[in-house]
């Protein structure tokens, strides 16, 4: 209880509970435990809800008293009308009536109760969008939030495309907050004199694929008119469904179980996913000094690009295992084709090399093939292990204690995203992913919290 001026509303409310106790001394008004707990909660319910109508009637009596002096000097203000909105509490909706202010002289207007109350005509309470609607649909889809809702809280009566809007909203919010929170750990890293720093850190990177759909127009025959939708008579469109990537990376401390930082962006921000990486290890303690080993598949744009940002400390790149493999299976496969070992005897051959630290041997044999066969296939997965050579030694890095699989970050997609943006005949506006990867980013890296404090700074300074 924040205000201590609701002690004595919460002493006088305890007080005559009691008396009503102690008169039905043969349990007929509260018969039992369960049953006086359920009138408890419905008549917290609706004191939360009077209370909280009562502060609005009597902030709108105590504007109504007051003489509005226009900022022109020609005169008071006038009463000009009375309007009424909506405004949703965790305990159910009450009714704001709102005064419009007019001044003849200068034609100002003006809502004097905003001032008061802190907010304009806002339809639901801060609130309710944090605790119930955003908190909700960011775990699981629009329509269990709002089920979940009409059972848990009987006065909250939101609908599914109002979960949406909120979700898409509290989305953008969240990019902001994370740009500042990063920007603000990279600054922190930078500064001269920082404090002692981690010793290592490992970072993960891995792509993973998305359901998102765009409603486009119906092509028709040139001189034919489109075909209309019932209702609003405007042109039929149909749905393209694809999949596109969400790029997903990780920060975390060698061995550490807990505390791992993640980075989830739309296929269109990958630039941003590595700066991020950047600022997630700010977050974790790194300085110039820390040895970052970087795993990943080697794509050439993945490597570059994490090597470039990580390049103010001792940065060493690992091939990701189970990548490699799949990679050798390709080459395998290839050569298995034109007469060579069978796919997996092959394999196990070229890993081996590979572990060993003798990749240039597993080059040498896919580039000689590829010049022979003429097999692009070869040339491609040579050019592959050729640009990771110094990345695949395996048995030296198991020695040292390092990871060589990407596993955390790839379980990360399950945990991360596909938990709600693959959920059963979910398809997404690619325009909108961003907004609830953002909530995903804040919720699995335990930053909600933190959020809606920010939140409710900045609707404060607003207000």
């Amino acid at each position: 209880m924040k205000q201590p001026e609701f002690q004595s509303i919460l002493d006088s409310v305890l007080t005559s509970f009691t008396e009503l106790l102690e008169q039905d001394r043969e349990a007929e008004a509260f018969p039992n435990l369960l049953e006086s707990t359920e009138a408890v909660v419905e008549f917290s319910q609706e004191l939360g809800r009077r209370m909280v109508q009562a502060y609005v009637d009597v902030r709108l009596k105590q504007t109504k008293a007051r003489r509005l002096s226009c900022p022109c000097g020609e005169g008071p203000m006038e009463w000009h009308s009375k309007s009424t909105w909506k405004h949703g509490t965790p305990f159910g909706d009450i009714v704001v009536e709102d005064m419009y202010a007019y001044c003849r002289a200068c034609h100002r207007s003006a809502r004097p109760l905003h001032g008061w109350l802190g907010t304009d005509a806002q339809r639901w309470s801060l609130v309710v969008e944090e605790e119930e609607a955003v908190d909700l649909a960011t775990d699981e889809s629009c329509q269990r939030a709002v089920d979940k809702l009409e059972r848990h809280h009987p006065g909250v009566q939101m609908g599914r495309t109002t979960v949406l809007r909120l979700l898409h909203k509290h989305g953008e919010h969240a990019r902001k907050f994370i740009a500042e929170k990063l920007g603000g750990a990279l600054a922190e890293a930078a500064r001269e004199g920082r404090r002692q720093g981690v010793i290592e850190l490992e970072v993960e990177y891995d792509g993973g694929m998305i359901p998102v759909a765009t409603l486009e127009p119906v092509e028709t025959p040139e001189g034919q008119e489109p075909e209309l939708t019932p209702v609003r008579g405007l042109p039929k469109r149909r749905k393209n469904c694809r999949w596109e990537e969400a790029k997903l990376g990780l920060v975390q401390i060698p061995g550490e179980v807990e505390g791992r930082l993640y980075t989830v962006r739309p296929t269109g921000e990958l630039e941003e996913v590595f700066l991020d990486l950047v600022g997630l290890a700010g977050l974790k303690g790194w300085t110039e000094q820390t040895s970052v080993r970087g795993i990943a598949d080697g794509a050439r744009y993945i490597r570059k690009r994490m090597a470039d940002a990580f390049h103010a400390s001792p940065f060493v790149f690992i091939l990701d295992r189970p990548h490699a493999i799949e990679h050798l299976g390709t080459a395998g496969e290839a050569l298995e084709k034109h007469g060579g070992l069978p796919k997996e005897s092959w394999i196990q051959s070229a890993l081996a090399k590979l572990e060993s630290g003798a990749a240039e041997l597993v080059v040498d044999e896919l580039r000689s093939a590829a010049e022979l066969h003429q097999d692009e296939t070869l040339r491609h997965e040579a050019d592959y292990f050729e640009r990771n050579r110094d990345a695949v030694a395996y048995k030296l890095y198991r020695e040292r204690g390092w990871s060589t699989a990407s596993s955390e970050v790839e379980s990360g997609h399950r945990s991360v995203v596909q938990v709600r943006l693959k959920l059963p005949g979910t398809w997404w506006h690619p325009d909108n992913v961003k907004n609830i990867l953002a909530l995903r980013m804040i919720k699995v890296n335990g930053w909600w919290e933190e959020y809606w404090a920010w939140r409710r700074q900045v609707w404060r300074e607003h207000a």
